[in-house]
């Protein structure tokens, strides 16, 4: 019954939920790195998470987010997937790695083991299920390629 409670995850769900307080955008990471998320550098540059972004509770510690990354209102990340292939409910776990200067929009969802490449955009009510390059703008349920993004 008790079979995933432990310290440090209660300690994360406490963190994660401290998060959700009404603050500013860019001080929201510190909260996140408390509960165990991985930041690239020790003081992110620009890095706005906006309220109602949801981090898997069941291990943080698997999403690293890089510098300059935008997480708007309701992004939710998940780092435990249901094993299709096996019988019952077997879970099975991956990192979800978020690169440099990355936009993510309203509600998208990432609930697959995946890395969103350096530069990319993802549009608003997405589903990423598989892994994005760098500099790239993609959209939809799921997520498909929309075209490249042009970095001056």
């Amino acid at each position: 019954m008790f079979k995933y409670f432990s310290f440090k995850r209660l300690w994360s769900y406490l963190w994660l939920l401290l998060a959700h307080l009404p603050i500013r955008g860019h001080h929201r990471w510190v909260f996140l790195k408390m509960a165990g998320v991985q930041f690239k550098s020790k003081r992110p540059k620009k890095v706005f998470i906006y309220g109602g972004v949801l981090i898997d509770t069941m291990h943080p510690e698997y999403v690293h987010i890089g510098d300059g990354v935008a997480l708007t209102s309701g992004v939710k990340i998940l780092t435990h997937y249901l094993d299709p292939s096996k019988p019952g409910r077997q879970f099975r776990l991956g990192e979800v790695h978020i690169g440099d200067n990355v936009f993510i929009g309203m509600n998208v969802i990432v609930c697959n083991s995946v890395t969103i490449g350096e530069g990319s955009i993802i549009g608003a009510g997405s589903v990423v299920t598989k892994d994005i390059p760098a500099n790239q703008v993609w959209a939809g349920n799921p997520a498909r390629y929309i075209k490249d993004r042009v970095v001056e």
